[in-house]
This record gives C-alpha cells, structure tokens and sequence, in this order.
C-alpha cells in the first residue's frame, strides 16, 4: 500500500463518514482509550528506508517500519537512532511518533519529537501533507512535526518520516547501583548521583518488583548507562564508584526493561520537578506490591508505573489514587481495563483548542475516534 493508495482509503471513508481504526505493527493496540471504528487502516506492509544520508545523519523511513530494521539499517555505518520506548523491537516508528513513546535514553537525546525532521501524513480529508524538511538545519513556520507526534493517530495518518540520528558510541557500558537499605540513606545517595558531573546516556530507579523481574536482586536498584570513547565512560564509570556501590552488568537488560510490561492491564506515568521525584523517590520505590513495577526518571521528573494481569496485583483505581497522593504535577494513563476510561481519564481533547485542531484536520472523526476520548 503506498501512500496515494492509503489517501484513497481515507477519502472513501470520509465521503462514507466510516470511522477507521489506524494500526501500525499492531503491538500495542490495547493502549488509549476503547476506538470506535467499523473498519482498520493497516500500514504493517508500509516499512523500508526510503532514504538515507549518514554523511548527514538523516534517514527516512515509511511509517510503519519496525525499529529493529532502523537498526539494522544503520549499524553497518555505525550510526544508531536512540529511541527506546516501552515495548519490544517489534514496535513501528509511526506508532512511536503517533504516541510519542519515550524511554529511558530520552533524558540524554531528546524525546520522538527532538529526533522528528519532518513527516508525511494524511489527514482525515485524505490529502497527502508534508511537514518539516529532510536536513538537520531545516527552519519551517507552524511545526505540524510536533503537532501529530502524541496525537495518536487523531489526526492523521504518518506515512513517513525523516529522522536525526546519532554517531554510535565507541563504548556502551551499564551499571547497576546498590542504592542502600533505609529511605534516609537511597535519598542521600540519589541526591548525591543527580548533582554529581556525570552525563549518562540513561539513569534510572527501579522498585524490588523489577529488580526481581530483571535478576538483580530483591532490593530497588538504579541502572545506569554512559556511552561515547572509551576513556571518557571508564572516567565516568571511575567517578560513579566514588559515589556509590555498583556492579557493570550486561546492556540487554535495558531491553528487558522495556519489554516488562507485556501483559499488562495499567500502565501511566507521572511527571513533576526533579526535585520533587528525587525527595519522593525512596517512599515510592519503598512500595512493593505484587504484580506492580515502577521506574523513574530521576533527571526528566517521570515515574512510570506497570500493573501486570496475574490475580492479586493491585487494580487500576488503586494504583491512580495512590499516585495521586505523590507531589506530581501530571498524571498521563497509557493503558487501562476498558470500562475504567470513563471514569478514570475520560478526555483529554474536550477542550476548546482540541475540538478546533482536530476539525481542522479530521472534520468528521473518522481517525481512531474516541482514542483520546470525546471531543465533548
């Protein structure tokens, strides 16, 4: 299906108001809110590179490319691009831009939308829109880049996409830390780590029940990772071991991170000041219920928390209000048992604003309605 084929499709459904549901690999299509859709757009056969200048550090792709064939694409020329969302390798780029999935490396690189050039889309009318440019110093008015990346496909359809990528580390080294025993001693020590002058590719906490998951022990840990020539990592991994008790342990496990949440019923985050997370983050870390895992990010300000599906593991409202509880400015729902939606989290485009910007670009709702909730 190419692009013109997919603007054809959106054109029918629009003339026939048929609301689409718009899936890319289809790996994580129990995330949003339940859509109300009669038929689904697949781009699962729009993958490959259609474009690539490693002189330039640019590539493009088609929307539904997994990022597993990014990076097979631009290893030979020992490029990489450093986005890591939840999820496995299976994951496409468009449904990453789509609901603008940021990882762990995102505190170090920049989240979907720092690394989006430009995109193609189309929009609920069916017309083809180019957004952005395909060079690093391209200057554009309105970013309409940034408009679709988190839109969840609500907007339109991301066919594809040109995308920033970095040089490939010379080393790549992770760490486990040690983080201690009392709430009083793992905030001293997070204290410590956030002011110390290290610049980690990703540093984050993680409570027992990941720990457990990953086979690091029955204790919270941090993970952390430096990347770049070999002298400056071993420097920076020299000055970690004057702060804090750690052990080097193999970088597959920040994909095992990833992939924890397979299976689960809940996940959201939490964002608010850094401070605030890293006084905050031995009492929650503290917290160890069964079939839950968080993660936080104590340099972007974000707590991310797993409900997995075996009996016995916490429920979704439980989980909300004792989130609710912390000091976090904001509280973002990626996934939750259908029927919590409408109390839960019902909206978050009944706004003026919203409403607006989504007729503008789908005047009938026919993308993925009800994703985001309703418009009012």
């Amino acid at each position: 299906m190419s692009t013109a084929s997919i603007a054809a499709s959106i054109k029918e459904s629009f003339a026939a108001r048929t609301p689409l549901r718009i899936a890319a690999g289809g790996s994580w299509l129990e995330a949003g809110r339940p859509v109300r859709a009669e038929r689904t757009l697949s781009l699962r056969e729009e993958s490959g590179v259609t474009a690539y200048v490693p002189a330039d550090l640019t590539i493009t792709v088609r929307g539904g490319t997994r990022l597993s064939e990014i990076e097979a694409a631009t290893r030979e020329t020992k490029q990489w691009l450093p986005l890591d969302p939840f999820g496995s390798g299976d994951g496409t780029i468009g449904a990453t831009i789509a609901t603008a999935s940021a990882g762990p490396l995102s505190s170090n690189f920049g989240l979907p939308r720092d690394l989006v050039l430009g995109l193609e889309f189309v929009n609920g009318r069916g017309e083809i829109v180019r957004a952005g440019g395909k060079v690093v110093k391209n200057v554009a008015g309105f970013d309409l880049s940034r408009l679709l990346t988190g839109s969840w496909g609500s907007l339109g359809v991301i066919t594809e996409v040109t995308l920033r990528l970095y040089g490939s580390p010379e080393a790549d080294r992770t760490f486990v830390i040690h983080l201690g025993e009392s709430e009083k001693q793992i905030t001293s020590l997070l204290r410590a780590l956030v002011a110390a002058p290290l610049s980690p590719f990703a540093f984050v906490l993680v409570s027992a029940s990941v720990s457990r998951a990953l086979h690091l022990g029955e204790d919270p840990v941090g993970l952390i990772r430096f990347g770049g020539n070999s002298a400056a990592v071993k420097a920076q991994a020299g000055g970690l071991a004057q702060i804090a008790n750690t052990e080097e342990i193999d970088s597959t496990n920040w994909q095992s991170l990833r992939e924890i949440e397979a299976g689960s019923h809940t996940s959201l985050r939490i964002s608010g000041l850094p401070q605030r997370i890293v006084a905050a983050a031995a009492r929650i870390l503290s917290d160890d219920v069964r079939g839950v895992f968080t993660s936080i990010d104590p340099r972007r300000g974000v707590i991310r928390v797993v409900a997995g599906s075996a009996e016995g593991t916490a429920s979704s409202p439980e989980i909300a209000a004792g989130i609710e509880r912390t000091d976090s400015s904001e509280l973002v729902f990626e996934k939750l048992p259908a029927d919590l939606w409408p109390t839960v989290s019902p909206s978050v485009v009944a706004d003026p604003l919203s409403q607006g910007i989504k007729k503008a670009y789908d005047p009938h709702n026919i993308l993925n309605p009800g994703i985001l909730g309703d418009l009012n």
